[in-house]
């Protein structure tokens, strides 16, 4: 499924950020990182060495939402999720202390 990714991806700009990095990991074992910006409204996503640039979606209700073309990451808590095209890729996944 990551090469859909990559393939559906092309246009996601990546911005350089200085805040720290939030690493997750899933119910199934997958793991990804994400650096979230305030100050810009801003997140990058690294998924399987591949580095997307998401914004802020204000109107995502409780919890935080960043998206680019057909990917979007969902945080809520210590908790996140991962779609692409509205359908989930990585589910259940929870911040690493």
């Amino acid at each position: 499924m990551i090469v859909g990714v990559v393939t559906v991806l092309v246009g996601c700009a990546v911005q350089p950020q200085s805040a720290p990095v939030l690493g997750y990991q899933c119910d199934d074992g997958r793991e990804f990182s994400v650096r979230i910006s305030p100050s810009t409204e801003t997140a990058e996503i690294e998924i399987a060495r591949m580095r997307f640039g998401l914004l802020a979606d204000p109107a995502s209700g409780p919890g935080e939402k960043f998206s680019c073309s057909m990917l979007t990451l969902w945080r809520q808590g210590d908790m996140a999720r991962v779609d692409m095209d509205g359908a989930p890729q990585f589910s259940h996944c929870r911040l690493k202390r």
